[in-house]
């Protein structure tokens, strides 16, 4: 028996669709039925019944689960040297365009500065994006912008941690605008330009003056914040981004932060991984690392 069959048991356990567990390992579904069938076989005993489109596993699989579990773990562990440069393997990670741009990229080379010899896929998307992915098993770890409803996560076995706390800002360029703090409603006659549906950051700051009752006149959507914000300092338009974002024009005083009342634009980082997809040494090195350097932020 195979470490490899082991952990397509498990990932099979967790995903309950064989097409889900294929992708996560870059096979094809008959593959992976082929290795359940031949793994039923030695054991004597049927590890799955199908319910409609899901798999669901027999008592036999889940008492399997811990015991296999614990082997695949003590494998990997064998095998990881004490000298971090001796730790191989990949790892797939996707984030949101404000965490890409202004928070990971920095952990991602230290982090390969650390692990030299593994391999980082990373990808960009919104937080709807990032969220399909993993469920669809393209990505193995995601850090988004949004939290997502606890239903969802229970309905399709994904885990959040909380990890980092950010703060959004209205900027201009119109230094008269930044004097004194405003209601959200005394902006609605500019221009608005914000981020696509789907983007966290248009998420949160939507649904936070909504609840003061106010809806957004919204004058133009785009998918890049380098582009809005070159709008915004060339034209006669408003937006909303995260402080980290434009630290520089702030400084320069080419951007000014309009300051509103009674509006909290402070908002909160999550990662996001499959319930017991525990058996990546390599991600939970990065988990671990990845929490550790927030740390650093200023």
């Amino acid at each position: 028996m195979k470490i490899k069959d082991m952990e397509i048991f498990l990932d099979l356990l967790n995903t309950q669709s064989p097409t889900l567990t294929a992708n996560n390992f870059s096979t094809t579904q008959p593959n992976i039925s082929i290795i359940i069938k031949n793994l039923e076989q030695q054991l004597g005993e049927i590890l799955f019944e199908r319910l409609g489109k899901k798999l669901l596993p027999t008592p036999k699989a889940l008492s399997l689960a811990q015991i296999w579990s614990d082997l695949v773990k003590t494998y990997y562990a064998s095998l990881e040297n004490l000298n971090n440069e001796t730790l191989l393997g990949e790892i797939k990670i996707a984030a949101t365009q404000s965490i890409a741009e202004y928070f990971i990229a920095d952990i991602l080379f230290d982090f390969k500065l650390h692990f030299p010899k593994t391999k980082i896929y990373f990808q960009t998307c919104n937080t709807k994006e990032c969220f399909e992915f993993l469920k669809k098993g393209l990505v193995e770890f995601c850090i988004v912008e949004s939290e997502i409803e606890p239903i969802i996560l229970h309905n399709e076995q994904i885990k959040s941690k909380l990890w980092h706390q950010d703060e959004l800002i209205i900027v201009s360029n119109d230094k008269a605008l930044s004097q004194k703090a405003v209601y959200i409603d005394e902006l609605l006659n500019y221009k608005w330009i914000l981020r696509e549906q789907g983007s966290g950051l248009r998420t949160r700051f939507l649904d936070e003056i909504n609840k003061a009752g106010i809806t957004l006149p919204i004058f133009l959507e785009l998918d890049r914040m380098n582009a809005i914000k070159e709008l915004v300092l060339n034209k006669n338009a408003l937006s909303v981004l995260p402080k980290k974002a434009v630290g520089k024009e702030l400084y320069n005083k080419t951007l000014y932060a309009i300051k509103l009342k009674n509006i909290d634009l402070k908002r909160n980082f999550y990662t996001l991984k499959r319930k017991g997809y525990d058996f990546n040494p390599l991600l939970d090195k990065f988990e671990k690392f990845l929490f550790l350097a927030k740390d650093n932020f200023k």
